[in-house]
């Protein structure tokens, strides 16, 4: 089992239901570096690459993540005649959680340095606004970087595996392009599995509507969405591609569906 991060207002049922799987699960409180609507979003403080969980230090959890970190970095410090540059967490021994400090600002796109999507090969966002130690880290992990013009790439996508929902025409208009390259090139096993929804149908506190991807997040085998997906009109394409996928769909029936700034899950 592992760590999953979670807004505070995500539905009782879906918190419930993480933390009978075994999950630790870690509630994200309001803070003050963004705006109320987006304030426990985890997609706003986090990204999760192939090696690490990266995390701003702005975050606010319950329970509260940085104390634990700090505690087992200075555990590993003990034995370790004071390298800082060991990671300090890791659930099960697979991936890091390090911290960076003061990526984040109050307003678009200063909110978005680290709202991108990572894949096991592939790094997506508008990579001008990437925050430069996290897209470091993805160039490091030899992860191909795709740009787009989203800025809220991960609160856009449903990342299933290495496939990606997506109601933004941008985001896919910019990955089939990137597809049909690799097709040219005879590349038979590049590319990304697509899939474009209709726009909308998403509560966002706030806003007319929120994002579909921050809705949701893969939990190992499942895709946890917080609110009733079958309120969506394209509830059957989506649920069909997680199936393809190898996922589990799981929603909550009588819920909105609400965009919580996705469900990220480490294991």
């Amino acid at each position: 089992m592992g760590m999953v991060f979670i807004s505070e207002f995500a539905c009782d049922r879906l918190k419930e239901d993480l933390r009978k799987a075994g999950h630790e699960v870690f509630e994200v409180m309001p803070g003050e570096a963004v705006y109320d609507a987006i304030s426990t979003h985890p997609d706003i403080y986090m990204c999760s690459t192939k090696n690490a969980l990266v995390i701003d230090d702005s975050i606010n959890t319950r329970p509260g993540i940085r104390e634990i970190y700090d505690r087992e970095m200075s555990e590993k410090l003990d034995g370790n005649s004071g390298n800082l540059l060991i990671p300090a967490i890791s659930s099960d021994g697979n991936k890091a959680i390090v911290f960076q400090m003061g990526n984040i600002g109050p307003e678009y796109p200063l909110d978005v340095p680290y709202n991108a999507v990572c894949t096991e090969r592939y790094f997506i966002h508008n990579l001008e606004h990437t925050s430069p130690l996290l897209l470091e880290r993805a160039r490091a992990e030899g992860l191909e970087l795709i740009n787009v013009k989203q800025g809220y790439t991960k609160c856009s996508c449903i990342v299933v595996g290495g496939a990606i929902v997506t109601a933004d025409r941008g985001i896919f208009r910019t990955i089939s392009a990137y597809n049909d390259m690799l097709n040219e090139e005879g590349e038979e096993e590049g590319g990304i599995d697509i899939l474009l929804v209709e726009p909308g149908h998403v509560k966002l506190q706030g806003f007319e509507s929120g994002f579909i991807g921050g809705t949701c997040g893969q939990v190992g085998d499942k895709v946890y969405f917080n609110g009733d997906l079958s309120s969506h009109p394209d509830f059957r394409s989506i649920v069909e591609f997680i199936w393809k996928h190898g996922a589990e769909p799981i929603w909550y029936g009588g819920e909105l569906l609400e965009d919580i700034g996705s469900v990220i899950y480490i294991d």
